[in-house]
């Protein structure tokens, strides 16, 4: 998942903002707004809505996919490996990381308990962030009743994935 870089720019742009008034807005440095602009790199979780709220935009205008890698992502960002989100769970590892890769879906009790640990809407743990949408009426959530966790930095690639490779058995 990545940041639409030029709409990112053209959106900063049609508002009369410079990058540094961006930045000065968020509370993060010009620096960091040139980077999302010129990489694509996400900002971190806690700055999406902020970011979205200064442009006048949803989040998910400013998102280029949402694809599998949703919870993958989310738990990266929050600092988190995937035996960390499975002891808040109390569930095997093993367990959340077949939810995490999408073997099977996000149990209903889960949904509230990730929301709250990622800072984000319940309908982006259950991977239809479009829902959220309708659910906000476009204007995203409000972010300060849920703060992320942690406040790790978001990783520079994607998060590894780090559920164990099958064993294989020997026949005979």
């Amino acid at each position: 998942m990545r940041i639409r870089r030029d709409r990112l720019r053209e959106l900063r742009e049609s508002r009369g903002m410079t990058q540094k008034g961006l930045a000065a807005t968020l509370g993060c440095s010009r620096a960091a707004v040139s980077t999302w602009e010129t990489t694509g790199r996400l900002p971190h979780p806690k700055r999406l809505q902020p970011l979205a709220d200064a442009l006048g935009v949803s989040v998910f205008e400013l998102l280029d996919d949402w694809s599998s890698s949703t919870l993958r992502y989310l738990r990266a960002a929050a600092g988190m490996l995937q035996r960390d989100v499975a002891g808040l769970l109390n569930v095997a590892p093993s367990t959340y990381c077949d939810v995490e890769t999408g073997r099977q879906s996000v149990p209903d009790r889960w949904v509230p308990i990730l929301a709250t640990t990622y800072g984000v809407s319940p309908e982006i743990v259950r991977g239809n962030p479009r829902a959220a949408l309708q659910e906000n009426d476009g204007g995203g959530m409000d972010h300060d009743s849920h703060a992320p966790a942690t406040a790790a930095p978001v990783p520079t690639s994607e998060p590894r994935n780090e559920c164990a490779t099958p064993r294989r058995i020997p026949f005979g």
